[in-house]
């Protein structure tokens, strides 16, 4: 009976290990849902309306542009740019978090304005235990790459 006092110390020091190991998935997640209300979403400045013969059979304009590079992605008259930022750098396999910022914009080339935007944030690892994979989480949940894209550029008669 005597023997639990002297490791009670170190199972303190054990439940004390795995509550603070998990609390970087909780912060990053508490930190990207912060940014996601600040700026994330989609955000359309301007529209187009095109043909018909421009969508493909699910709806998106400019037939195959998700096989195609960026800067090719929209044709000749848009450019698609997408980048990606380390918020917080890490291993996830190694339990460490990592979260990120991915931005897609669409701008028409003959001006240089910006048409539409996209912000997301991803939060990847910070687990107490990495077993075969690292948990994610991302906001806005519901956002797709397409998404922007359907909504900058409008079907003609829908």
């Amino acid at each position: 009976m005597h023997l639990l006092p002297r490791r009670l110390p170190i199972l303190y020091l054990i439940v004390i290990s795995v509550f603070l190991a998990g609390c970087e998935k909780f912060a990053l997640d508490r930190r990207m849902e912060e940014l996601c209300k600040k700026d994330g979403g989609v955000k359309v400045y301007e529209t187009v309306v095109l043909p018909p013969d421009m969508f493909d059979q699910w709806g998106d304009p400019f037939p195959g542009w998700r096989g195609r590079k960026n800067d090719e992605r929209l044709g000749p008259e848009y450019r698609y740019i997408m980048d990606i930022s380390d918020l917080k750098k890490g291993d996830a396999f190694k339990g460490e978090g990592e979260l990120r910022r991915f931005s897609i914009r669409i701008y028409r080339r003959s001006n240089s304005r910006l048409m539409g935007e996209a912000i997301s944030y991803g939060r990847s690892g910070g687990d107490f235990i990495a077993f075969a994979h690292p948990t994610s989480k991302s906001c806005p949940a519901d956002q797709s790459e397409s998404d922007l894209i359907r909504t900058v550029f409008l079907r003609k008669g829908a």
